[in-house]
């Protein structure tokens, strides 16, 4: 198992899929966050902004570390479930690594409200929950 930086060239069907994939987030892809443009992008401008998990050469998870430089977040992180238990502690501790030499003492992810799996998920790799919020959104037109 690896868990290396986003490869522009290589690897972005693979996370497309697993955002697409109902079975990693409840199918998290969104067309105005995760086109392969954007995310080269963030890669390119934040080298180490976008994680995958390798397991035989086959991307089985993805974790994208948004932050600003005064909050820190783990974003889209999405593995496939057979792989959940092994990839999951290793992405988080790669991104938190990552984290750490950017400067940030604390790192949030948002998970859908009231779903067990995402519970047992992160507070199993070290997180505390937090209130329940909803995201609000508007399109820019």
């Amino acid at each position: 198992m690896l868990v290396k930086n986003y490869n522009p060239d290589t690897d972005y069907p693979a996370i497309e899929a697993l955002l697409n994939d109902t079975n990693t987030y409840g199918g998290q892809f969104d067309a105005a966050r995760d086109t392969k443009e954007r995310i080269d992008a963030l890669e390119a401008q934040k080298p180490g902004s976008v994680l995958v998990a390798e397991v035989d050469g086959v991307i089985v998870g993805t974790v994208t570390l948004f932050e600003d430089g005064r909050s820190a977040w783990l974003y889209r992180f999405a593995v496939q479930a057979k792989y959940e238990t092994e990839v999951v502690p290793l992405l988080n501790q790669q991104a938190l690594v990552t984290m750490k030499q950017r400067g940030h003492e604390q790192v949030l992810v948002y998970a859908p409200e009231g779903n067990e799996y995402f519970e047992d998920r992160y507070t199993t790799n070290g997180f505390t929950k937090g209130g329940n919020f909803t995201c609000y959104w508007q399109d820019i037109v």
